[in-house]
């Protein structure tokens, strides 16, 4: 086995320093995070065990970088991992002693052995050169909680002084990390280890093994799912900056009639609705419609009971509140409300569903038999997996909160719904405090009618550990849900709205056809459950769109390179309640003439290389105000923002 002189690297660190680095990901289809179908990200405890000492080596085959652009030798100078992409954590623990050693090896990621040694110094026809062994503390930092999370451990090379010259092309061409964790970290539980996002995928897809154990062991046990592994570098190839591959819905819709709203947030989009909402229906006593404001007052946290109502994980709360509440469709004497941040406007409801799915919130996602029904109006302040006990220890009434104030006389009752100080389910370690600590509210008022999503402190990001296929990481909107009840129909699809921006906005009665979609649909690689067609070098992407009005003649496919937010709305140019959220030069991509209810796009963007960061945007609009009319555009879509990434 050979090896890398420390006067050799001490040389090249001097070489390099202040050099700008370039990054890589390993895999180099885990940019955007470690769950292809975006959902479920579990990550790994045995990596960067808390409660354990560990020893691990990683190998990586030369095709990461090789697909990234690196065709000649660089200097490894960083190796980072990240966080379970989508979970929040504190951080917070520091290792001493670490020791970190990574070499340059021409072992396949299907020879790695489970013996260290047998990796480090293999059998021929097999070789490996090591580089100089560096020891380190490791300080763990927060992870934000985003997708992709932060790199939450870097082992700086360049301080260490344990640089590696690596050569994807040479000789040995596959990277293999050596990695001994002797000691445990300073402050483990309570706060526990956040678990290491790691790979998901065929053996094809990861080209990279694994093999851990506890420190001291000479051998361990392999593990086809290895962490995904940053590496900063210096040479050509990589990027200068990381932009995973990610979509967006914006703007609003119309086209329809829809009594429903939401804003249904993809898995790691910013959740951004800190400000709060206001919804005031047109008539208090028989509303028609609710007329959606941005703004609302901060939490009052003084309007909760000595203790919470529900502290149940998937728990319900039925509150009678001593006046009727009257909202568009119905009303009620008495709301269930959820741990899982929403409240029913039937006092029959049973559910708690934990999985934020359009379908649900919109009446049933399959016959009217469903079991349990989803067929009730509900209000979705922040409907996601949420769970009442994960900060109990630092507020012992964390909690749901349900209460009627009636200081303000007859008529003028307030209901409080309150979830406070509770967490999300996701969090390590099962009851560990203050990794996520959530404060919201909804109220409703008994003379006006008005309901008010009120936020305290709330994520940074949308995120959710379900695996329930069509399930969004947070909801917030409206519906009805079924028309007619459990033997009636979904309430019509108003299509996501993004709630930050584009208020105010009013919905509408009930009608037979929801507002028209935006769907992007791309190959070779579809994109996941959540976001689509995600576009990045060598993707294919069209177009369709669904519930355009019966009667178009007209309609258009937009393309642009800008976008317009909040949405342009002007007499003559757009319908009252629609909108155009490219800019007024976008590009006719596809014109439809005589669409049925779905366009189905044919003309395809082929994602050619070298345009990392560039955004799209895509909208569909009819333009039967060519043939006469009032205004150009009678009907429009909500928009995709595509921002051209790593996969």
């Amino acid at each position: 086995m050979a090896h890398h002189s420390p006067f050799s690297v001490l040389l090249l660190a001097s070489s390099i320093s202040g050099l700008a680095a370039q990054n890589v990901t390993l895999p180099d289809n885990h940019y955007l995070m470690e769950n292809p179908t975006q959902l479920g990200n579990v990550g790994s405890t045995v990596w960067w065990p808390g409660a354990l000492t560990s020893r691990f080596q990683v190998l990586y085959e030369a095709s990461h970088f090789l697909s990234a652009g690196v065709t000649g030798p660089v200097v490894i100078t960083k190796i980072k991992f990240r966080g379970e992409d989508g979970e929040k954590n504190l951080g917070g623990q520091s290792y001493a002693g670490v020791l970190v050693e990574l070499g340059s090896t021409n072992l396949p990621a299907s020879a790695l052995s489970t013996t260290y040694a047998a990796n480090r110094t293999p059998a021929l026809p097999y070789t490996t050169t090591m580089g100089v062994l560096g020891t380190t503390t490791v300080n763990v930092a927060p992870s934000a909680g985003s997708i992709p999370n932060n790199w939450n451990i870097e082992l700086d090379l360049l301080a260490m002084g344990n640089v590696l010259s690596y050569d994807p092309t040479g000789a040995e061409p596959n990277l293999l990390i050596d990695i001994d964790l002797p000691n445990l970290p300073s402050n483990p539980a309570p706060l526990g280890m956040i678990p290491i996002s790691n790979t998901t995928g065929t053996a094809a897809q990861i080209r990279g093994n694994g093999c851990t154990s506890a420190s001291g062991a000479t051998t361990g046990t392999l593990n086809a799912n290895p962490p995904i592994v940053g590496v900063e570098f210096i040479g050509s190839g990589g990027y200068a900056t990381v932009i995973p591959a990610t979509n967006e819905f914006y703007g609003g819709a119309c086209g329809g009639s829809a009594a429903s709203f939401y804003q249904a947030f993809l898995n790691g989009e910013p959740f951004d609705l800190g400000a709060g909402l206001t919804l005031t229906p047109d008539n208090p006593i028989a509303p028609n419609y609710y007329t959606v404001t941005g703004g609302a007052p901060a939490p009052d946290t003084t309007q909760v009971n000595a203790a919470p109502n529900q502290t149940a994980d998937d728990g319900l709360w039925s509150h009678a509140l001593g006046f009727t509440f009257n909202y568009p469709t119905g009303s009620t004497s008495t709301i269930v409300a959820s741990t899982n941040g929403f409240v029913w406007l039937d006092p029959a409801q049973t559910d708690s569903a934990f999985a934020a799915v359009v379908a649900r919130l919109l009446g049933s996602p399959t016959t009217a038999t469903q079991v349990p029904p989803y067929s009730s109006a509900r209000l979705a302040i922040m409907w996601k997996d949420l769970n009442m006990l994960r900060n109990a220890t630092i507020n012992p009434a964390a909690g749901l909160h349900v209460l009627t104030n009636t200081s303000g006389g007859p008529g003028n009752a307030i209901c409080y719904v309150t979830w406070w100080d509770v967490g999300e389910f996701n969090v390590v370690g099962g009851v560990a405090a203050g990794h996520t600590q959530w404060t919201f509210q909804m109220v409703l008022f008994e003379a006006t009618g008005v309901v008010q999503y009120r936020y305290g402190n709330v994520p940074q990001y949308a995120t959710a550990s379900t695996v329930t296929a069509g399930c969004n990481s947070t909801i917030v909107g409206f519906s009805p849900g079924r028309i007619g009840g459990a033997t009636g129909v979904n309430a019509v699809d108003p299509q996501n709205r993004d709630l930050s921006l584009e208020v105010p906005f009013a919905t509408r009665p009930e009608g037979s056809l929801g507002n028209i979609g935006q769907l992007a649909v791309a190959t070779p690689i579809a994109g996941g459950v959540q976001y689509g067609g995600r576009l990045y070098a060598g993707q294919t992407v069209r177009w369709n769109a669904v519930n355009v009005p019966a009667g178009t003649i007209l309609g258009v496919q937009l393309l642009d390179v800008g976008s317009t937010r909040p949405g342009f709305q002007f007499p003559g140019i757009t319908a009252p309640g629609c909108m155009l959220s490219t800019t007024t030069g976008a590009l006719l991509w596809e014109v439809f003439l005589l669409p049925s209810g779905t366009a189905t796009g044919t003309v395809p963007l082929a994602v050619p290389p070298g345009f990392l960061g560039q955004q799209i945007y895509a909208q569909f609009v009819v333009l039967d105000g060519l043939l006469g009319g009032p205004n150009l555009i009678t009907a429009s879509s909500n928009a995709v923002k595509h921002v051209i990434g790593l996969n």
